[in-house]
């Protein structure tokens, strides 16, 4: 028996809401989140402006699934990268934090300004929530303790954040310590 063929509307309306997810965080990397508006998403997308309020009836909605999208695609690219060589995780985990701020630095900003929105927007704790829980499990790879991984998670939030704003550079040395004192 042949498995049923895909619909091509479901697979065009992921794609679409992939677009629209991507062209959001152009926008807050572009203008910050106070720039994004189901107009200025459809503009960066190349899509009509129905297109977006089909998808995310409100910002609110938009805002929550790019958050969650975001720490989906991070999570997805630390674990390929990590089974694709072998590597160890800490090397990769290291790679990443260092490809996150010198290579797509307007993202991972992008990303943070989603992230810290949740202290004021209610509708985004529970999807900044989920955005630890992959971290904290990636974080498991490097100690059994599960208060050690929360603070490892922590601890990273904190490396890039001060990276961001550029109180700190980005130096492995520094993420190689952190591994160390909690081991």
């Amino acid at each position: 028996m042949r498995a049923p063929k895909a619909d091509g509307r479901r697979v065009r309306g992921r794609l679409r809401r992939t677009e629209l997810l991507t062209a959001t965080l152009a926008v807050i990397e572009r203008d910050g989140v106070a720039g994004v508006s189901h107009r200025a998403v459809a503009a960066q997308a190349g899509v009509s402006l129905a297109s977006t309020t089909y998808h995310f009836a409100s910002l609110d909605d938009l805002l929550v699934a790019a958050l969650t999208w975001a720490a989906e695609d991070l999570t997805a690219e630390l674990q390929e990268r990590v089974n694709e060589m072998g590597a160890r995780p800490a090397d990769e985990l290291a790679r990443l934090i260092e490809h996150c701020l010198v290579y797509r630095r307007g993202r991972t900003l992008a990303e943070y300004e989603l992230y810290l929105l949740a202290v004021r927007r209610p509708a985004l704790r529970e999807a900044a929530a989920a955005w630890l829980e992959p971290l904290t499990e990636i974080a498991r790879n490097f100690t059994t303790d599960p208060h050690k991984a929360s603070l490892l998670v922590a601890a990273l939030d904190g490396i890039l954040l001060q990276s961001l704003i550029g109180a700190r550079p980005y130096n492995k040395d520094d993420f190689s310590a952190l591994l160390t004192l909690l081991r």
